[in-house]
């Protein structure tokens, strides 16, 4: 029994996370092998370079998984690396008494010019990388020859992160609303299997999928991120700008409310559910059911589910304190997914109007 309860409370939720980071990056790694390799063979055939390593490194930086824009960190590399160079060779030019100590200068002036362009990490982390190299190794191998490597490398991530494998950010965002959705309707199944068998620690296990719905809160909020620079940085993104810029802020205003209305649903159903006073609202079992397979219906992109009009009578019904509260929370939830899916009765006859 501890073994089981072990393994659903710890084993499940890391397996979950496992695979979530294992869907988001194997894309990107591919990419950044498929990359590297590619530039290699480029820097080897245009410029003759027997080991072009820093082309292959480049494209994998340029791609590796978890960047918030591979584009904008492509023209990062670019300009670190010129800046070290730059820095590098000016540093040649003090005498070789000291070496370290030309090193030590080169690197912090390096890493400080770069820092004031105000852009990504990489700049100046690739422009010290670059300063110390250039004093290390020399010029011969770290000047010129490495700007061209860098620069092939970077130019093939440019191309397979602007042209080849750009995500589309709407999907981006819609992917992640989805998985927050099925978290959601998941809990909701729960909660109407608890009320159909009166069944208070059914409500409560409910009460616990709410809960790690908030994964996939920050999920989309990352996904909206990731959308955003998308849009921002690349050619695909900026055909849908504006579209992804009026879907994150729907998103943005809206997903918070959700998780937490449904979360404290949750809490004062399991809660009214095991104080037993009263019996349950008579729309309750109808609304749950509604709201539980609407918003299965959302994340699988079958149909847009209709909300239920609840009438004046069954606000009036007379109910518990416990089972008032928890009709407030539900009511919020279902006005709220509206902005995720769901349409009004009067929209669905509207729509069926239209088709006929």
């Amino acid at each position: 029994m501890l073994s089981k309860l072990f393994i659903n409370r710890f084993t499940l939720p890391l397996i979950e996370r496992l695979s979530f980071r294992w869907s988001t990056a194997w894309r990107d790694a591919l990419a950044s092998a498929i990359a590297a390799t590619l530039a290699w063979v480029l820097a080897k055939y245009l410029f003759g370079h027997p080991h072009p390593v820093f082309a292959a490194i480049s494209a994998v930086v340029c791609l590796a998984p978890g960047l918030p824009s591979h584009g904008k960190q492509a023209i990062g590399l670019m300009l670190g690396v010129a800046t070290g160079i730059i820095v590098g060779e000016a540093a040649l030019w003090l005498p070789d008494a000291y070496p370290l100590l030309r090193i030590g200068f080169a690197t912090f002036f390096a890493i400080s010019i770069a820092a004031l362009y105000g852009l990504a990490p990489v700049v100046p982390i690739q422009a010290g990388v670059s300063a110390v190299l250039m004093l290390a190794v020399g010029p011969e191998s770290a000047g010129v020859v490495r700007m061209l490597d860098v620069v092939v490398g970077a130019s093939v991530g440019l191309v397979f992160s602007q042209v080849l494998l750009t995500p589309n950010p709407i999907g981006i965002i819609d992917s992640s609303a989805k998985d927050l959705l099925e978290k959601l309707a998941s809990g909701f199944g729960k909660s109407l299997q608890a009320l159909e068998e009166q069944n208070a620690p059914k409500a409560q296990n409910a009460v616990q999928v709410f809960s790690r719905a908030h994964d996939s809160l920050i999920a989309l909020e990352n996904g909206i991120s990731m959308a955003r620079n998308t849009a921002r940085w690349t050619l695909r993104g900026r055909f849908v700008s504006r579209e992804v810029k009026d879907i994150a802020s729907r998103y943005e205003r809206h997903a918070v409310r959700l998780y937490a209305s449904s979360l404290l649903f949750g809490e004062a159903f399991a809660d009214a559910l095991r104080k037993e006073e009263g019996p349950a609202p008579a729309s309750l079992h109808q609304r749950l059911a509604n709201v539980a397979s609407g918003c299965a219906s959302i994340a699988k992109e079958s149909e847009k589910p209709v909300l239920i009009t609840v009438s004046s009578n069954e606000l009036a019904d007379a109910v518990s304190a416990p089972w008032q509260l928890c009709l407030q929370h539900l009511s919020t939830v279902e006005n709220t997914l509206l902005t995720f899916g769901f349409i009004t009765e009067n929209e669905a006859k509207k729509m069926a109007t239209t088709v006929k």
